[in-house]
């Protein structure tokens, strides 16, 4: 008997989200990242490169979910970055997680040493 093999379709398939891409920072909180969907999925990594940061420069990410259909969001994890970013440091990492109702990732610039950076921010997830 001979093995037979099967198309089948990914379930869930992992990708570059397309909110990829530079970020001007503002003064006042922007979503850089917002998934939803109506089934569990996987949010599979962001990066966040700080190495345009100067000294005087802070930024503020923040790390929003919810936890019922319809509900508020609910900041799970808020990190600062100030001045200059050590050599070994330069990226931040989100890491994955498993997500139904809501997703969202928001940056700002609370100080300025010369102008309002461009901060690029790279996002994957696993949806249908």
């Amino acid at each position: 008997m001979c093995a037979q093999a099967f198309a089948v379709s990914p379930i869930l398939r992992l990708k570059r989200s397309s909110q990829s891409g530079n970020k001007v920072m503002t003064a006042a909180w922007q979503t850089v990242y917002s998934q939803n969907q109506a089934y569990a999925w996987i949010f599979g990594s962001g990066r966040i490169d700080l190495t345009n940061m100067a000294a005087g420069d802070s930024i503020e990410v923040r790390v929003s979910s919810r936890q019922i259909a319809g509900g508020g969001y609910i900041v799970e994890d808020d990190m600062d970055y100030d001045d200059v970013q050590p050599v070994n440091k330069k990226k931040v990492t989100i890491g994955s997680f498993i997500d139904t109702f809501g997703v969202i990732i928001e940056m700002r610039q609370t100080a300025v040493a010369v102008a309002l950076l461009t901060i690029y921010c790279e996002f994957s997830d696993a949806t249908r």
